[in-house]
């Protein structure tokens, strides 16, 4: 019994383990309109943030604008839904190439 208990316990790592194996990380860069003030970026660098599967944001000022460079695990978010979450916040953005 015991044996099959750490059979169990070991195949149930390698499922848990192996199952990020298989996630695509990819980075986007957008383009963010409407920065104005010095609270701006910040609420763009947390918006980001929140969206599952991200794992890395950092949003440089531009007079107006911002770029966000964003690093997400494309099985559980995509480019569409970053842009449309920093233009619910209040910050429309497009992705750049």
């Amino acid at each position: 019994m015991k044996l099959i208990t750490r059979l169990a316990a070991a195949l149930g790592l390698v499922l848990a383990t192996g199952a990020t194996a298989f996630a695509a990380e990819q980075t986007a860069t957008l383009e963010v309109q409407n920065i104005s003030c010095v609270t701006c970026a910040p609420i763009v660098r947390r918006t980001l943030t929140r969206m599952p599967g991200v794992s890395r944001v950092t949003v440089a000022e531009h007079s107006g604008t911002a770029t966000a460079t964003v690093t997400f695990d494309t099985t559980r978010t995509n480019i569409a839904a970053l842009v449309q979450a920093t233009t619910n916040a209040g910050f429309p953005s497009r992705a750049v190439q």
